[in-house]
């Protein structure tokens, strides 16, 4: 989000037809008001997606949820990484390509899954 002018980008959210919450931003010192997409997401004008929660057991929930989306995307990059040195060799060994490709594709699979569960 674009943290140099965050009236502009409040006045766009509303544009987009995004409702203006009496819930402010969780992070410290921020404390602008959240918006409500049309999607149902709730987000920050600085910040981004913010998660609502009224319980432990929610917070705890939503932490796991982050934690297993950003150690994803940490696998993701890592493979194509991998990948990426492998296809620079000058001779690649077709087995461990394969076996990359399987793990990356696996990968994929996951947080597509976990995105379709999000959207339900």
């Amino acid at each position: 989000m674009n943290k140099k002018d965050p009236v502009k980008k409040m006045a766009e959210l509303l544009k987009l037809g995004a409702t203006m919450l009496a819930e402010t931003c969780p992070v410290k010192g921020c404390n602008l008001p959240l918006f409500k997409l049309p999607s149902g997401e709730i987000i920050c004008p600085v910040h981004g997606k913010v998660y609502m929660v009224k319980t432990e057991e929610e917070a705890v929930e939503v932490t796991e949820k982050i934690t297993i989306k950003n150690t994803l995307d940490k696998v993701e990059n890592k493979i194509l990484e991998i990948l990426n040195d492998l296809i620079n060799q000058t001779i690649p060994e077709p087995t461990e390509l394969i076996t990359w490709l399987d793990a990356l594709e696996r990968v994929r699979r996951i947080k597509k899954l976990i995105r379709e569960k999000e959207t339900k």
